[in-house]
């Protein structure tokens, strides 16, 4: 029997299988990494330049009790999906691509794009967008509600003589939807909020401030809410307050007249807001401008406590101004009560509390004379459990 001869493998065919030998070896090589690498980046933070840009709490790692084997897999499973490995960079990555490539919100139930770097908050926050179309509506029982929960409370301030005021800081919606995307169409029916004001003037004794008309005169001459944000800014607040002020004056004479003059407005460079927060777009977009309001001597109040706030990163404050014949002020507000403080020097005392409602204990010691109730246009039906 013959030997075969042997065969010749050509240096080519080496070189490919050489090469077909160190690819696989080197996809395994980068699939194994791709593994360890959201491990590798929670010991050693390789991807710490890339913040969270969510505004909650994330899941923190949960303690093993025994027997309760399920809940802890449950709750680490939880951890693990809010932390894992290079989470907030591939969010970036995602979130870049999408508006940049795309053209689309990254996150639409929490923010709408508009129009000429305008943002506007999406449905995740009490379905705005669809109050604004009209498919949101409150029923005539809820407005009733409210009219009546509120008319309640009224008559529970007066007993202890203090005068109710329902203040609304309007949505973006409402003051620029001239520049919501073209496919949003807002409802030419009657809004949540001009039902409500309509009942609480025929219904109700409550003043009751939508500060709007004054809000649309004065976006012709300064920008009244942050292009990148839910909130109006502080010129926008400023505005906004003048017809509350002058609606009190009518029942507190001693309240100075009442007048933009009294401030100094200075724009100042804007900053990137929460809706461009939360989409990782923070650092392409800002504010095209921000104000700072500094009020004239005779409304300038000193700041004489500012208390943390459990649950909140806003504080309570108390403002003083020495005019003792002044009203003192209780304000209960949300969000957007933060950059009302310029107001405080009209009363001899304001003490703000930025809360959902209303701790009776707390109002009975402050004993104001003013209860200024201020919420967002959006959460209007939250009257109705205050």
């Amino acid at each position: 029997m013959s030997t075969p001869e042997p065969v010749e493998i050509s240096s080519g065919a080496g070189i490919q299988y050489w090469f077909k030998r160190y690819r696989l070896i080197l996809t395994g090589i980068s699939f194994a990494l791709l593994l360890l690498m959201p491990s590798l980046d929670q010991v050693f933070s390789l991807s710490v330049g890339f913040e969270s840009t969510e505004k909650r709490i994330l899941a923190s790692i949960p303690t093993f009790r025994f027997p309760h084997v399920k809940t802890f897999i449950a709750e680490f499973n939880q951890y693990y999906k809010e932390n894992f490995g290079w989470r907030n960079a591939l969010y970036y990555q995602y979130s870049q691509w999408k508006y940049w490539v795309v053209g689309v919100s990254p996150l639409p139930s929490k923010v709408i794009l508009g129009k000429h770097g305008w943002f506007y908050p999406g449905n995740s926050i009490d379905n705005v967008a669809d109050q604004h179309k009209g498919l949101a509506s409150m029923t005539p029982a809820e407005i009733e509600a409210i009219g009546s929960h509120l008319s309640d409370y009224q008559r529970e301030l007066a007993k202890q003589g203090i005068k109710l005021y329902v203040f609304v800081a309007p949505d973006s919606y409402s003051i620029y939807p001239e520049f919501l995307p073209d496919n949003f169409h807002i409802s030419a029916e009657p809004s949540n909020l001009d039902r409500l004001k309509q009942y609480m003037a025929e219904k109700t004794t409550i003043p009751f401030i939508d500060p709007r008309p004054d809000l649309i005169r004065a976006k012709a001459t300064y920008v009244l809410y942050q292009q990148t944000d839910t909130h109006w800014n502080s010129c926008g607040a400023l505005i906004a307050t003048i017809p509350l002020l002058k609606r009190m004056r009518h029942d507190f004479p001693s309240i100075p007249l009442v007048q933009l003059t009294n401030y100094r407005i200075r724009p100042r460079k804007g900053i990137g807001g929460d809706l461009v927060t939360v989409l990782a777009l923070n650092r392409q977009f800002a504010d095209s401008v921000d104000y700072d309001i500094k009020p004239a001597p005779l409304i300038l109040a000193n700041e004489a406590e500012s208390i943390p706030h459990p649950g909140t990163d806003l504080p309570e404050q108390r403002f003083l101004h020495p005019d003792k014949t002044r009203p003192k002020v209780f304000l209960l507000g949300d969000s957007f009560s933060y950059v009302m403080n310029p107001i405080a020097g009209y009363f001899r005392e304001m003490y703000v509390v930025r809360a959902s409602h209303p701790n009776k204990e707390q109002v009975r010691k402050e004993h104001p004379d003013i209860m200024i109730l201020e919420i967002v246009e959006r959460n209007l039906s939250h009257l109705a459990s205050l």
